[in-house]
């Protein structure tokens, strides 16, 4: 008889506050962008969180096989707001990257690009 183990994501990070914090707010968002190097990605965002609005929306019909999630973590008042970002490929989440708090108006801009307005 044989058993398979479920494979998990390898590099998730470890329980950190503000993990925590987004894992209790009540609202998630979900957005795709074309994949970049996760080195390099790690180091636009923690160089200057600004330049996420660098990366391109992803066409998910035409690139589906890599690409980067990113995922907001928000109140209802959008007082608070967490972005993470979790490459996949194949759809399987592979890596991740840390958790950042980020303002409403970087959240704004970055849906724009999205074709989506959010009215606070």
């Amino acid at each position: 008889m044989f058993f398979f183990k479920k494979k998990t994501a390898g590099n998730d990070t470890a329980d950190t506050p503000l993990k925590r914090k987004a894992k209790a707010m009540p609202m998630t968002k979900k957005v795709q962008f074309c994949y970049i190097k996760p080195d390099e990605l790690n180091m636009l965002l923690n160089g200057d969180i600004n330049s996420v609005l660098t990366l391109e929306p992803v066409n998910y019909y035409a690139e589906k096989n890599r690409y980067w999630l990113c995922v907001f973590y928000y109140t209802e008042d959008y007082s608070e707001i967490i972005m993470r970002f979790e490459l996949y490929e194949n759809d399987r989440k592979t890596t991740a990257t840390d958790y950042y708090e980020i303002n409403k108006e970087l959240y704004s801009r970055i849906l724009l690009k999205f074709g989506q307005r959010v009215e606070f």
